[in-house]
Parts: C-alpha cells; structure tokens; sequence
C-alpha cells in the first residue's frame, strides 16, 4: 500500500511541477493564462492518479472493496507527497529564476495599480505593501514553501474527497446491482 501512495504522490508532484520548467502556451510566468493552465492541470493530475491509486488499492490490498475512509486517507497522503514534491520543485524553479520572477510580480503589480483609477497616495501604499510581500516570499524559506503548499494542498484535498465519496457509495452502489 505504501509503495501506491508514495508512487502516485510523487508522480503527481513531479507532472504538476514540471510546469514550472516549461513555459506552457509561451504565457509569462505571473500571467493569468499560465495559472489557469497550472491549476487546470493540477485538477486533471489528481483526477486521474487519485482514481487510479484508489482503484489500484481496491483490486490489490482490499479484495475488490474500499470504503471512504481507506480511500481518503490514501488520497490525503498522495496529495501531501505530491505536495512537497510540487514545492520543492518551486524552490529548484525559485533558486534560478526568483529574482527575475519577483521583479515580473511587482512589475505587474504596479501596472495594476496605476490602471485601477487609484489615487497616487493609495497606490504608493499598496504597492509598498506588495513590495514587503515580496521582499518577505523571496528572503524567507518557510513562507515561501507555505504559500507553494497551500496553492496545491487544498486542491487536492478536495479531490481526494470527491475520490473517496465515489468509491464509497457509486462504486459500492455499482458492486451491488450487479450482484
């Protein structure tokens, strides 16, 4: 049963992070279409690994049945391998580019501003805030890898739910009638 989760964790982790090393439609890194990508695949990764971990567990460990419980729990550890695999690939990303990544935020950032019909003084606020943001996410670790965390975590909780509610009572309810 370990060998299922720690393989679709990091083999989820590792799909969806390698998003950060190809510029997926030639869409800059901060833009809006390269995080719906992002979160596009993220959605299809799980999708796919979850409902095959859980039918893998199914078929192999649990003789032909898994109940809710047994299928969260092994989600809930794919997705958390998969997790720390994303991160660190966003720290392996980040320790190359993350100048040039934080420049391009506050860049934009600050083009948002000026765009929005705010008052001089009020944008000379908010940006300052966004730029201690970023000063904050570039120079600490631990933020940094919490924000990554926390862009993939819920995600895949949620399908990790969806996952074992299917195989909870579909599946069971499938079993049933054709018996």
């Amino acid at each position: 049963m370990r060998k299922v989760i720690w393989l679709f964790g990091l083999l989820s982790g590792l799909l969806i992070g390698a998003g950060f090393f190809v510029n997926i439609g030639n869409s800059a890194l901060n833009s809006g279409s390269s995080e719906v990508l992002r979160y596009t695949l993220m959605v299809i990764v799980f999708g796919i690994v979850l409902f095959a971990a859980s039918r893998i567990l199914q078929t192999r460990h649990f003789n032909g049945e898994i109940n809710f419980s047994r299928s969260f729990i092994a989600g809930f550890y794919i997705v958390l391998i998969a997790s720390v695999a994303y991160s660190i690939m966003w720290e392996i990303y980040f320790s190359q580019h993350g100048e040039q990544y934080t420049n391009n935020y506050l860049k934009e950032m600050k083009e948002r501003l000026l765009d929005s019909g705010l008052g001089q003084l009020e944008v000379e606020s908010r940006y300052a805030n966004q730029e201690q943001i970023m000063n904050s996410y570039r120079d600490n670790f631990i933020v940094r890898f919490g924000l990554t965390m926390a862009e993939i975590f819920p995600i895949g909780i949620l399908l990790a739910l969806v996952n074992a509610i299917y195989y909870s009572f579909v599946e069971k309810r499938s079993q049933n009638l054709e018996d």
